[in-house]
């Protein structure tokens, strides 16, 4: 398991969020990253990144949770394609635990699409149960599953 660095991002994590936005078919647009980091006092949002541990320490995945009420939602989560199955999403999803917890909320949500069955494995063994789907979900028709746990997550054997 590669164990990284956990840190909030910045406006100055920009290029690197869209380093790996970029490998991936649904990603957010600019627009929105630019928004939330720039202006994060008026924001909802909290983007967390995980970082490689050497001196250039590049960006190798991050989370973005966003809030409603007590409840967290994982709005994002995404691992640099070098980097997948290596405990990045892990280490991820357990510092947006922590934070969730810091942040007095007592339930994680997600909504996860259902032909990605890697994260829904990942989130499975974080202790996330699917709560439900919701058919059409997503812009190109594709269903997505709504998932939760309640705080702390904990990984299951």
């Amino acid at each position: 398991m590669y164990l990284p660095e956990i840190n909030f991002l910045t406006a100055n994590d920009i290029p690197d969020i869209l380093r790996i936005n970029a490998a991936i078919e649904y990603s957010w647009p600019e627009s929105v990253i630019r928004e939330d980091l720039e202006d994060s006092s008026q924001n909802e949002t909290t983007y967390i990144g995980a970082f490689a541990t050497t001196t250039e320490a590049p960006l190798l995945g991050y989370a973005v949770l966003g809030r409603e009420k007590r409840t967290g939602v994982l709005m994002a989560l995404l691992v640099d394609k070098n980097f997948q199955r290596q405990g990045v999403g892990t280490q991820l999803l357990l510092a947006v635990s922590d934070c969730a917890m810091y942040l007095h909320m007592r339930r994680l949500v997600l909504r996860v699409r259902k032909s990605n069955t890697g994260a829904i494995a990942l989130y499975s063994r974080m202790s996330f149960r699917s709560d439900e789907v919701r058919r059409g979900y997503y812009s190109n028709g594709e269903d997505a599953i709504v998932m939760s746990s309640m705080l702390p997550l904990r990984l299951r054997p």
